[in-house]
Parts: structure tokens; sequence; C-alpha cells
């Protein structure tokens, strides 16, 4: 309804913004459509339920009218084998249509090469992607993160029976063997490949060259927030996902201001005398990509703001001076009229009507997560101990009955939550003003009364 009143009042009032459109059935990059269910298939780095937290905030805030699911199948400890022992309770039954697979952290066995070791990993791995592709899956195959020695090696100094089990001497050269096996099955079959070993060494050995104690991965495994958050990034890069959220131009023609805005946001009620300042309202198509503060360091690192979460404002033709920039009569900032000429992003400024309504969205994600789903990956290493236990009889009497009624309760809180989720992820109309800054109008008035007075 917001859309087609816009569009009438384009009509009505004969304003001069130009409108572009686009559809919400489907998205550019990845090409998701309505009601595909995505899931998040690894280890207990998946099962921290940080990366795949921070790509489902960009889904939520960049496709607010595409209902979209997510599922997280890490469990931590484990191995592409005991994924197979999971598949059909975990993964089938959610009937995925995009499945990302990372593995391989836990099958090295944090050892040297060995060549059984990777012969098993590659066995059940293989068996893994025949099951997806039974289910006729998209597949993203994601390299195993890094592994950090440096970091390894201050964890162990610090408290050496962390080390007790672990001796890897060359384990991120394994990783990185694991890595291209998986790059070149995924080109055989056809499928994606996500190189997340390569970002996060690189991140890393230029972080060190200002800070030598730099690191992603404090406990040398699991990347925190900021390596998570460059995960994250580095998988909606991969799935070549737009990066503007919208992108307005406003210039005078024939001594009236026009705006025109890109495809999907629309423009209405352009007012304002030219070369002095102008109003109008924006209704965005979607919502900048928030990030928490766990994962500040991250966004930063990767630039994904500007690049992947553009909100940016372009205005040509004013007089001279300073201007702020106001949404919904709140001033977000106040620049020149030559920046404003080149142009402004605004989609990471704390006063942005547009950022707070995405932080609503990623706060409710958190607790969808914090509250259902890494439960819920609990539960699941509950299983893989109990069934590991070997008392086949006492598992199926646990999971047939407890366990399933415990999962049944953590997917109706879910699902409930992301039922919320696209409640508040849909963007609201912005009223946009550039005007005169305070001081400069100050300023300007001051002049004007010298100048009487002088007469």
């Amino acid at each position: 309804m917001i859309r087609h009143s816009f569009l009438l009042l384009f009509f009505a009032l004969g304003l001069t913004a130009t409108v572009f459109s686009q559809p919400v059935s489907s998205s550019v990059g990845l090409g998701l459509k309505e009601g595909d269910r995505i899931i998040w298939i690894g280890d207990s780095i998946t099962h921290q339920c940080q990366y795949t937290q921070y790509v489902e905030d960009f889904f939520y805030t960049r496709y607010p009218k595409m209902r979209l699911h997510f599922r997280n199948a890490g469990v931590s400890g484990d191995r592409a084998a005991d994924v197979l022992n999971r598949f059909d309770d975990d993964i089938a039954s959610f009937k995925p249509t995009v499945a990302t697979v990372l593995l391989g952290m836990n099958d090295g066995a944090y050892q040297d090469f060995s060549p059984e070791l990777f012969q098993a990993y590659s066995r059940d791995m293989i068996k893994l992607l025949d099951r997806l592709d039974a289910l006729q899956v998209r597949v993203f195959l994601m390299s195993p993160t890094m592994f950090d020695h440096q970091a390894f090696d201050q964890m162990i100094a610090k408290d050496p029976a962390r080390g007790k089990n672990k001796k890897p001497d060359n384990y991120n050269a394994v990783l990185a063997y694991f890595g291209k096996w998986a790059q070149e099955v995924a080109r055989q079959r056809g499928y994606g490949f996500i190189d997340l070993f390569g970002p996060l060494n690189k991140l890393t050995t230029d972080g060190r060259l200002k800070d030598p104690n730099f690191t992603l991965i404090a406990d040398a495994i699991h990347p925190a927030g900021d390596g998570q958050f460059v995960m994250a990034y580095t998988m909606v890069d991969a799935f070549q996902e737009p990066g503007s959220v919208w992108n307005l131009m406003a210039q005078p023609v024939k001594e009236q201001w026009q705006v025109r805005a890109s495809p999907g946001s629309l423009v209405a009620d352009v007012r304002g005398v030219v070369g002095q300042g102008l109003t109008f309202t924006l209704q965005p198509k979607s919502l900048p990509w928030a990030v928490l503060d766990e994962a500040k360091l991250g966004a930063t690192l990767t630039a994904a703001g500007h690049r992947k979460s553009g909100e940016v404002l372009t205005v040509n033709g004013l007089a001279t001076g300073r201007y702020e920039v106001l949404q919904n009569g709140q001033v977000v900032g106040t620049w020149d009229h030559v920046t404003l000429g080149k142009k402004i992003e605004l989609q990471s400024d704390p006063e942005s009507v547009t950022l707070q309504q995405a932080q609503k969205v990623i706060a409710l994600n958190k607790q969808r997560n914090d509250e259902a789903i890494r439960p819920l990956r609990n539960l699941y290493g509950q299983r893989k101990g109990k069934l590991r236990a070997g008392n086949r009889a006492a598992f199926e009497a646990w999971w047939n009955g407890e366990g399933k009624a415990e999962e049944a309760a953590l997917l109706k809180k879910a699902a409930e939550l992301e039922d919320q989720i696209y409640q508040i992820n849909q963007p609201q109309p912005v009223k946009i003003e550039i005007r005169k800054s305070a001081a400069a109008q100050k300023a300007s008035s001051a002049q004007k009364t010298g100048v009487k007075k002088a007469a």
C-alpha cells in the first residue's frame, strides 16, 4: 500500500522526482526468492551462532518483503561423519533450498597432515554432498577458517593445560590443503565456493604490522565477533549481493529541485528553493546492515558499511555554505556544499533513523539466536553425546521423547521471533531535509543586523 500511495502522490502532484522500481520477489545477488530456506552446516564455529547471525541480519534488512527461513546446523566438535549421523533429523527435515558447508577444523585432528585423516574427511564430505544433492539443494562449500599458531602459542604459555591434547605445529597449512580440496570439489560439482581462510589470514597478517599481538582468533580456533563478521562479510560478498541500500541524487532542473532515487526506493513531495535547501520524503526499499558492538572492528576491517550497505546522498546546486541534513526532524550531520555535491554516506551515522530501525532488527535476531537457536544447537550436541554412549535403546527413548519435545519448543520460539523480525524490519517513510546549518543561519543573521546598524 505504501508503494502504491507514493506512486499516486507523484501523479497527483506532478512532482519532479524520477522513480525507478525493482521487484521484491527475488534478490539480485544470491537470487533468493520468497520462501527460500537457508541452512548453515558446520561444527563449533557455526555452533557459535555469530557469522550465521550476521548473514541473517544482512538478509533480514536487505530483503524485508521476502520471507526467508534460516537454520543453524552446527554442532561443536563435529567432523563430516558426525553431520552424516544427524543428517535426517537436523538437515533434511528442514527441507533447505540453499546450504553452506563449513567443516574440516576438527577433521584434521589438530596435527600434521595425515593421509588417513584426510581420506576419512574427503570420503565423508563426498557422502554428505551426495545427500545434499539428493535434496536438490544449492550448495556453497566454504574453506575451513584459519588456525592462529601465534595465538595458540601465547595461550599455551599462559595455560599449558589447554594444549595438552593438541600439537598443531603445521595445522594452518593442513587447513589450507583441506580448503583447496574443497574448492576443487566445488568446481567439479558446480557448487559455489567461499574462501574464508584467505581473508582471515590476510587481515591477521596486516593487523600484526601495527600490533604484533593482533588476532581475530584468541583461542586459535574459534573466531570471536570481529573474525566472525569477516566471515559473514566474505560470504555476502561471495554471494555477489549488491552494495547499495539507496542512492539519491538531488539537483536543480529548470529552477526546480529534482531528486532521483536508485531502483526500488521511492521519492515524493519534493519541495524547496533551488540553491537554498530542500525537503522530500523517501520510502526506502530496505534498511542498512547494522552491526553489533561485538563485531565493530570486523565491520571496519571489511568496510562493510561502504561496500555492502551504502545509503548515499548527493545534492548539487547548493549555495556556498554549510548545511544540516535531517531525517524526520533529527539532525544527522552537517556538511559543506562541496561535500554534499560529491556525496555523503549515512548508513553508519548513529542518528540515522534507518540505522536505528535496523539495530532493532538485529537485536531481535540476537535474541532469536541466544534464546532459541544456540540452545537448539546445544540440544544437538547433547544428542551426539548420548548417541556415542552406545546405549541405542536409551538414546531412542530420550530423542523421540524429551529430546523431540525440547526441539519442538525451541523451533516454535525461533519461529515466533522470526515473525516479530518481519514485523519490525519493514522500512518506513523518512522525511529528509537539507537546510542551512543553524550556525550559518545565525552568522548570516548577525551579519545582516550589523549591516543595518552601520547604515
